[in-house]
């Protein structure tokens, strides 16, 4: 009897940045990334974590005039986050993905048993959505995340800063450090590759691929053949 055919579990996360921008929803952008999954959903299982962007800092900064409770905060972002998934999705629907946005790793379990395709938010408070793809990966056994952003680099400070360095490699040890230096946990904040994601990433022992928003960079990424960004790995 053959043995039944069981994918590889590949997990992007998709930067909020990507899809929710100043002059809304990026749908060209997420048109483009339809047709590359077309091409990869019978070789993965696809876990797609979502950002919330633009419109997530929008909130957060009007609601913190009068809300001052971090985690009520962070339930804002969450929300957002699990609005435009739910958006990407309807953009996917004519593959093999799960109906629901999956909002808890119980859940997770169930739909990657039902389906090619799993898109998912945010969790809980405090827990950014890049954090989420090294759990959503590590409870599936996904070895690589590739990380999708308007930036395809990290560097040895902020980029701002003078005489920052582009950082091609590195292992997980330099990103916690990058991170626990720049990195503010505050709800709306924006980092790379946030503290806690960058720590669950070493744990687990995963791959993490950067690159930017052109979607040739994502298939070269897929591949792992030859993509600009950077490659924390070991």
């Amino acid at each position: 009897m053959a043995e039944e055919y069981r994918p590889e579990t590949m997990c992007i996360s998709l930067g909020g940045s990507i899809i929710s921008r100043r002059n809304g929803i990026n749908v060209s952008y997420i048109r483009k990334f339809s047709r590359l999954l077309k091409q990869y959903s019978g070789r993965y299982r696809l876990i797609i974590t979502v950002g919330g962007g633009y419109t997530s800092r929008i909130y957060i900064q009007s609601s913190k005039q009068f809300i001052k409770n971090n985690a009520v905060l962070d339930d804002i972002a969450i929300a957002i986050t699990r609005i435009n998934a739910l958006i990407v999705k309807d953009l996917l629907s004519d593959l093999d993905v799960y109906p629901n946005i999956v909002t808890s790793l119980s859940e997770l379990r169930m739909a990657a048993s039902k389906s090619r395709i799993i898109l998912m938010g945010g969790l809980l408070p405090g827990l950014s959505t890049d954090a989420v793809a090294v759990l959503a990966s590590e409870v599936l056994g996904s070895k690589v995340i590739i990380n999708v952003s308007r930036e395809a680099y990290l560097y040895d400070r902020h980029p701002s800063e003078k005489g920052a360095k582009r950082l091609e490699r590195l292992d997980h040890g330099r990103l916690i450090a990058i991170a626990t230096a720049y990195d503010t946990r505050e709800a709306g904040s924006n980092f790379l590759f946030d503290l806690m994601a960058s720590k669950l990433a070493k744990r687990a022992g995963i791959e993490i691929r950067f690159v930017n928003d052109n979607i040739n960079e994502l298939r070269l990424a897929l591949e792992n053949k030859g993509y600009s960004g950077s490659l924390v790995k070991g």
